[in-house]
Formats: structure tokens, C-alpha cells, sequence
């Protein structure tokens, strides 16, 4: 059992685990792909409350080793004084760990997908350049690839659905695009993703 605190500060045990094999536990895949997380109920204020601590993921059958973080690390991480020890890759957050479980069940490669959200952000900043855009993947809807826009003006999430034809021409292209900016540093590192983009921009803007 674990320790977790609910946003009233009421302290909750919780039964997470430190490590997932996903090879092993065929129904975690489909379980963490719709968000599903190890939670408990506060006693005291009765709010359902997620556990949200390291966890590893693996899954040799696909190559996969993953080391997630919790959502506040994010900022240690982005400076590189979060990294815990080892070379599994580094997701932020489960919102992170059930956008790639998604790509894991639908067997999608993680980095064309991102290339795809680098893509789709790229155009929704322009449509809307005051917005804090995130663009996340939702999963093959018949047989195209859907992401989900958040921080729109409206308020409201966009929906875009990619044919299946833009994801196997970026995976075609895949080599040459990685090795040109920004993709070469959306790809460097342990944390692999277009998020870093912008704190690297904002740091760079303040130097």
C-alpha cells in the first residue's frame, strides 16, 4: 500500500504498483488505453482520488520501457534534475502513459504519431495564438487516427481524424524527418515529446 494525498490534504492508502508488464497483463493494455488508474475514495471529502506515482512500463514484445513520472516532476524534468536512474524512456503525467498505451494497443509508432500532434498543434496555434494548446491521440476510429485539441478559446476539445495514409507517409519519411530540427530535439533525451518544445523556447526567450 501506498500513501497519497487528497486535495482536501486528507492522507489515503492506495494499492499501486511500482511496475507493469504489459506482456504479462494483456487486459492492463485495454484497462490504462481508456485511463483507467489505480484510485481510492477520500474518507474525508468523498472525491475519487488517482494515484499518480512512478510507475515503470515495459512490454519486450513491442520494445518498450517506460518510466513515468508524476505531473509535478514535469519542470524538474524539462531541467533534467528529475531523471531517475536507468535508460527507460520518460513519460510526465498518465495522461501520458494512456495516450501511448493507445498507440501500444493500435500499433502505431509513438514517434510518428507525435510528428502528427507537431503538426495539428502547429495549426491550431495559428488559428489561435493566445491558446496553451495540447494535442493528444485518442485512437483509431474506423481507420482513421483521431486527436483530441485541448485549450482552445471555445473551451471545448477539437476533434481531428487523420486518414491512415498521413501516418504511413510520415512513417515512410521517419529517418530523414528525426534528424532535422525540431524534431531532432523533440527525439533527444529520455523525454521524447513536443511539450519540451515550448519550454525550450521560453528559456531561450529569457536568455
Amino acid at each position: 500500500m501506498k500513501k497519497i494525498t487528497c486535495r482536501c490534504d486528507a492522507v489515503i492508502e492506495i494499492d499501486a504498483p511500482d511496475s507493469i508488464d504489459l506482456d504479462a497483463d494483456a487486459a492492463m493494455v485495454s484497462r490504462l488505453a481508456t485511463g483507467d488508474s489505480p484510485s481510492a475514495v477520500c474518507p474525508r471529502c468523498g472525491a475519487i482520488v488517482r494515484a499518480e506515482l512512478p510507475l515503470r512500463v515495459t512490454a519486450k514484445s513491442c520494445g518498450l520501457d517506460l518510466v513515468i513520472l508524476p505531473e509535478m516532476e514535469r519542470l524538474s524534468a524539462y531541467r533534467g534534475k528529475a531523471d531517475p536512474a536507468g535508460t527507460s524512456e520518460i513519460l510526465l503525467g498518465y495522461q501520458e502513459l494512456f495516450e501511448r498505451t493507445r498507440m501500444v494497443r493500435d500499433e502505431l509508432d509513438a514517434r510518428a504519431v507525435e510528428l502528427l500532434k507537431y503538426a495539428l498543434q502547429g495549426k491550431a496555434e495559428e488559428a489561435e495564438p493566445d491558446a496553451e494548446i495540447t494535442v493528444f491521440y485518442n485512437g483509431l476510429k474506423d481507420g482513421s487516427l483521431e486527436f483530441h485539441i485541448l485549450g482552445l478559446k471555445s473551451g471545448q476539445a477539437g476533434v481531428v481524424k487523420l486518414p491512415r495514409a498521413s501516418y504511413d507517409k510520415v512513417v515512410a519519411n521517419l529517418p530523414g524527418s528525426i534528424a532535422r530540427e525540431p524534431y531532432k530535439t523533440i527525439f533527444s533525451g529520455r523525454y521524447r515529446s513536443i511539450k519540451k518544445l515550448g519550454f525550450l523556447s521560453s528559456t531561450s526567450d529569457a536568455g
